[in-house]
C-alpha cells in the first residue's frame, strides 16, 4: 500500500536526492517542504513541493545571539504556515522524514500529532570528537536545541556514517540507524577521456598532474589551511603540479569566520605572499556537479584534510570516479578510507608527513593504480545509492506501519 510521506529539508533535495524519486516512482504520495522550490526534472509534477521562504541558514550564523537562538523557532512557524492548508484539507502523513537541525519539525504536533518522525541527525556538535573551532561545547549545544527536541519526539534517528552516530551519547545509539544516502555510480564513474575547462582558458586532462580539493566552502574546518601550509614546498618539488580548489571562496559555511571581512581563501593566501605560483593554483568556486565529476575523473590525487566533521559527499564521489584519496585520519572517515586499500591516511596534523605522502602519490601515478581501483570498488560495494535507498525505504515502511525496526 502506498504511503503518504512528508519530507522536511530546508535545502531540499539535499540528502533526499535519491530517496525522493524512489518514493515517487513506487507510487507514494510525497509532500516536500523546503526553503524554496526549484528545478528537479525527475520529479516534475509528481510531488507537492512547498516553499517556506526565509533564510534560516543565514539567521543561524547571524552576529546577534538572540537571533541565532530563535532561528529554528521562526523556521518551524514558516513550515506550519506552509502545511496548514494541506492539513485543513484532511491530508495526514503516514511518516515524516525531517532534517531537524533548522527547526522544521519543532511544531509538527500542531498539525500532525500522530505522525511518526524519522529524524535525520547529522552530528552532535557538542561531542569532544567533533572539531568545534573557537565555539565552546555549551554554545554548540545551544546551536542544536531543535535537534535535542527532535530526539525526544522521534521514532528513530538516521545518520549517514558510524562516525556521525558515534558523536552522539552511547545511550542514544539503539535508537539510531546508520544508512548513507548513497552515490550514483553511473553518474560518478571513471572516464579516461574526461577534460576540465577552467576560467582563463586552462584545460586539464588525465595527462596533467592534478591535485583536487573540494568542499562546499573553502575553510579551515575542511582542511584548507592544512593544504595551503605545504603548497609552497609542494610546488617547488613538483613543477608540473596543478592544484584545483573547488568550493565557495567565502567566509565559511560550517566553521568560524576569518578575521576581518575577507574570505578564508584570501586570508590564508595573503599569509603565503609570493611563496606560491598563483598560475598553478586554480579556484573556480563552486563547480556544477558535472564539472566537479570531471575534476575527480582527471585528478591524480584527491585530498580530504577535514577536521572531524560530517563526511563530505565529495569524498565518496571522488572515490567513485576512481580518484585515489589522501585523507586525514581524524576527519571522520572510519569505514570510508582504508589505509593502503582505497587511499592513504595522514596519521597526524603534521605538515612534513603530509608533504612526504603527497609527493610520491603525485609523482608516481602507476603506484596509485591499485588505490584507484580500490576506491571505486569500495564505494560500489558499500554506497551504491540503489541499496542505500532500499534500506531507507525499508526503515520508513517499518516506522509508518508500526513494525519492528531493522537492527542497528
Amino acid at each position: 500500500m502506498a504511503l503518504r510521506v512528508l519530507l522536511l529539508h530546508q535545502n531540499f533535495p539535499g540528502q533526499f536526492q535519491h530517496l525522493a524519486p524512489a518514493l515517487v516512482n513506487r507510487g507514494d504520495d510525497v509532500v516536500v517542504v523546503g526553503r524554496r522550490t526549484g528545478s528537479y526534472p525527475a520529479l516534475a509534477g509528481r510531488l507537492r513541493w512547498l516553499a517556506t521562504g526565509g533564510n534560516v541558514h543565514n539567521d543561524l550564523r547571524h552576529g546577534d545571539p538572540e537571533r541565532r537562538l530563535l532561528a529554528p523557532w521562526h523556521q518551524a512557524r514558516r513550515v506550519v504556515a506552509c502545511l496548514t492548508p494541506l492539513a485543513a484539507s484532511g491530508w495526514r502523513p503516514d511518516v515524516v522524514l525531517a532534517h531537524c537541525f533548522w527547526g522544521d519539525a519543532l511544531l509538527l504536533d500542531d498539525l500532525f500529532p500522530a505522525a511518526p518522525l524519522v529524524a535525520l541527525l547529522e552530528l552532535d556538535l557538542s561531542s569532544p570528537q567533533v572539531w568545534g573551532g573557537a565555539a565552546s561545547p555549551g554554545r554548540r549545544q545551544l546551536q542544536q536545541w531543535a535537534d535535542a527536541l527532535a530526539i525526544r519526539r522521534m521514532a528513530v534517528g538516521l545518520t549517514a556514517s558510524r562516525f556521525q552516530r558515534d558523536s552522539y551519547p552511547a545511550w542514544l545509539h539503539p535508537r539510531l540507524r546508520v544508512i548513507h544516502e548513497g552515490v550514483d555510480l553511473q553518474a560518478c564513474a571513471p572516464d579516461p577521456l574526461a577534460r576540465l575547462q577552467l576560467p582563463g582558458g586552462v584545460n586539464l586532462g588525465p595527462e596533467a598532474m592534478v591535485l583536487s580539493f573540494a568542499a562546499r566552502s573553502l575553510e579551515p574546518l575542511r582542511g584548507l589551511d592544512r593544504l595551503l601550509a605545504v603548497l609552497p614546498a609542494l610546488q617547488r618539488r613538483l613543477p608540473r603540479l596543478q592544484v584545483v580548489l573547488a568550493g565557495a571562496c567565502d567566509r565559511g559555511c560550517y566553521g568560524a569566520a576569518p578575521p576581518g571581512s575577507e574570505s578564508w581563501l584570501a586570508h590564508l593566501l595573503a599569509r603565503l605572499g609570493d611563496s606560491i605560483d598563483r598560475s598553478r593554483l586554480h579556484t573556480p568556486g563552486l563547480l556544477p556537479r558535472s564539472q566537479l565529476r570531471c575534476l575527480f575523473q582527471i585528478s591524480r590525487l584527491h585530498v580530504y584534510l577535514s577536521r572531524p566533521y560530517v563526511p563530505s559527499w565529495s569524498l565518496l564521489e571522488a572515490m567513485a570516479c576512481g580518484a585515489p584519496v589522501l585523507a586525514s585520519q581524524d576527519a571522520g572517515v572510519e569505514g570510508l578510507v582504508l589505509e593502503g586499500v582505497n587511499g592513504r591516511l595522514l596519521p597526524a596534523d603534521d605538515p612534513q608527513a603530509l608533504l612526504d605522502l603527497l609527493v610520491p602519490l603525485l609523482e608516481q601515478p602507476a603506484a596509485a593504480a591499485a588505490l584507484r581501483l580500490g576506491a571505486r570498488r569500495h564505494v560500489a560495494a558499500h554506497f551504491d545509492h540503489r541499496r542505500c535507498v532500499s534500506a531507507q525505504i525499508e526503515l520508513l515502511d517499518a516506522v509508518a506501519r508500526g513494525q519492528e525496526l531493522p537492527s542497528p
